[in-house]
């Protein structure tokens, strides 16, 4: 049976569901509305820790989805067709939580991963599986130390009474900082 009327040619878009927070999220988002907006109606994903935002194209979404269960919940109710995985590298919980949903709803996943960082003749890498491995190394290796692994990591570090920080933070941190001597700097990346 042929399709008449108006609208007839016309497909509904496909709903594709960003989960950012990152440049290349925005970035993403901002070249698919471009090349493909005609085609794919798109919706970024925020966490919301941070204030402020990127302008973007398409459906912002801000907040949590209260984990896998939620999210799977969202994406049914708004009948997403892809999800695109751009959050940060230490965004392990919501990249877990898209998993479990998009396995349930059986809707196609991708990951935008960024390249790793490889070791360049002079570096002195140590290879840690956590935080509090990470922590446990510092106290032979250096007295100051940069830390760029955002306020919620901070606790690993409280032990170290006798290290000085700095602290590259998004944002202000809504409370003190369990350490016991250390500096903020406020920024937001890209960073040259």
């Amino acid at each position: 049976m042929a399709e008449v009327g108006p609208g007839a040619n016309q497909r509904r878009r496909l709903r594709l569901l960003i989960l950012g927070g990152t440049a290349g999220a925005a970035a993403l988002a901002r070249r698919v509305d471009a090349e493909l907006g005609d085609r794919i109606a798109v919706t970024t994903s925020l966490a919301g820790r941070l204030p402020g935002r990127p302008e973007l194209p398409g459906a912002v979404r801000i907040g949590g989805f209260g984990g896998g269960a939620g999210l799977e919940v969202y994406l049914a109710a708004t009948g997403i067709d892809l999800l695109v995985d751009a959050t940060h590298p230490f965004a392990a919980v919501i990249s877990q939580a898209a998993a479990e949903a998009c396995t349930a709803r059986q809707i196609p996943r991708l990951m935008l991963v960024r390249p790793p960082w490889a070791p360049q003749p002079g570096d002195d890498w140590r290879q840690v599986d956590s935080l509090a491995e990470a922590a446990a190394l510092l106290p032979g290796l250096a007295r100051r130390v940069f830390l760029a692994t955002g306020p919620g990591s901070a606790a690993a570090f409280a032990p170290l009474a006798e290290i000085w920080f700095l602290l590259r933070l998004f944002a202000p941190p809504a409370a003190p900082l369990p350490l016991a001597r250390c500096e903020t700097l406020i920024a937001r990346p890209p960073f040259t």
